[in-house]
């Protein structure tokens, strides 16, 4: 306990932590509701060619509406989101290494594992505060948009919002641990960020997204034990918003279950590495 509360007296009041949160924030208003919002309210009747007979741009604003602000949370920010994640990740631990710290909270406080320990613990605290603020984000910005239009303020239940909450901590919580054991691993926060994006873009992002569309069905079979295809996984499994005219997008290829199982283990395996790496390794060098 001690641990953790002197590892987040240490974070919350770090500023690089919170232009993290606040940035992800402003980015989810201005990006997730302000600027679709604009476009779909006042472009042009051109803009809607290549559309369905029928179908305009306004369509697509029943995203941004209450009754779909879980569905949209998720899909939206499962991954753009989850860099914001990554980094604060990096951050609590990188940090330390650049700071020099390491030796210090390493050799002369608790024990290595026990100052792991309350680094995650504060890490997990940081990352929920980090979810609970986007949907509450997200909820009053589709409530603006539908008082704007006019339109429902109604919601889903409260099942399926603290489902949602449960879904995107778990998939922020495989992002910030990615962040850390690469922090760990490599002992610094700039490659750890670089690697990072770099995994989340080429590694599945471009190498599955072409070899998915060249080489067929068994690369998905390969892709979906990797962490990133089960955030969409999880995030799709929420249901697709049904726009006018427009037909249903497929469900996810695999499910909830398999998709919080393997980023469990990620999970899991991400706070094991860091613990036989801080175990195993000189600090003081």
């Amino acid at each position: 306990m001690r641990a953790f509360l002197g590892e987040l007296f240490k974070t919350v009041r770090r500023p690089a932590v919170w232009v993290c949160v606040v940035g992800l924030f402003a980015v989810a208003v201005t990006i997730g509701y302000a600027l679709p919002w604009l476009a779909e309210t006042y472009s042009p009747p051109s803009a809607a060619q290549g559309l369905p007979q029928g179908t305009t741009l306004a369509d697509f604003k029943i995203a941004l509406y209450p009754i779909n602000f879980v569905r949209q949370t998720l899909q939206q920010w499962s991954v753009l989101g989850g860099v914001f994640a990554l980094i604060l990740g990096v951050l609590l631990q990188g940090s330390e290494y650049g700071w020099g710290t390491v030796k210090t909270i390493y050799t002369q406080r608790d024990g290595r594992m026990v100052m792991l320990a309350g680094k995650v613990g504060a890490l997990a605290v940081v990352v929920l505060l980090l979810v609970l603020g986007l949907f509450a984000v997200d909820a009053a910005s589709s409530t603006g948009a539908a008082l704007l239009d006019g339109k429902s303020l109604d919601y889903p239940d409260a099942t399926q919002i603290l489902k949602g909450i449960a879904a995107m901590f778990l998939i922020y919580g495989f992002w910030s641990l990615f962040g850390l054991v690469l922090a760990t691993l490599f002992r610094q926060s700039a490659m750890a960020i670089g690697l990072g994006l770099a995994y989340a873009l080429v590694v599945e992002g471009l190498i599955f997204g072409f070899g998915g569309g060249l080489l067929g069905d068994w690369v998905k079979k390969i892709q979906e034990w990797f962490p990133i295809a089960n955030t969409g996984y999880l995030a799709d499994s929420f249901g697709a918003i049904t726009f006018r005219r427009l037909p249903a997008q497929p469900g996810p290829y695999a499910d909830a279950t398999h998709a919080v199982a393997v980023l469990a283990a990620y999970v899991v395996t991400f706070v094991l590495i860091s613990a036989l790496l801080l175990r195993r390794r000189d600090v003081t060098s």
